[in-house]
């Protein structure tokens, strides 16, 4: 007989298998941003695919076990739509470039990643700050209620 403790302690193995994978697929690109420093020219269709599936899989593991605890979702706020947005935005960029790569025009990737990364990790930022927010607020709730040490 499987018990609710053993469920909530296998989705929780799965949320922090979601944040490993996560970490490794943007830990991909530090092999490839070495290569580019030392002046070599890797290809990036090396990389993506392990980095897409290091990404995209651990947010969809991390969203899945969430599920499963029973955790409720975080509360939609202006800023959350703003990191969002940074995010979505930063993953766009990519558009031009494998376009002008699928139609064999020079490209250079270099000219597309700074913009990626400011739109990524901006929209990562603006998400933890809005946590941390919220958090703030939650906890601020409580004391005005009176549930206090």
């Amino acid at each position: 007989m499987v018990t609710d403790e053993r469920i909530y302690n296998a989705a929780l193995t799965r949320y922090r298998l979601g944040n490993v994978l996560i970490g490794l697929g943007v830990l991909t690109w530090l092999p490839f941003i070495v290569l580019r420093i030392a002046g070599e020219k890797p290809s990036l269709f090396w990389y993506l695919p392990i980095h897409l599936a290091g990404v995209v899989g651990g947010s969809r593991l991390r969203a899945f076990a969430r599920k499963e605890m029973g955790a409720s979702p975080p509360q939609k706020s202006r800023l959350r739509m703003i990191g969002h947005g940074l995010i979505f935005a930063g993953i766009l960029v990519w558009a031009p470039y494998f376009y002008l790569k699928a139609t064999q025009q020079p490209v250079e990737v270099m000219d597309y990643l700074p913009f990626h990364l400011v739109g990524v990790l901006g929209g990562v930022v603006v998400l933890v700050a809005s946590h941390f927010l919220g958090r703030k607020r939650a906890m601020n709730e409580i004391e005005q209620a009176g549930f206090t040490k």
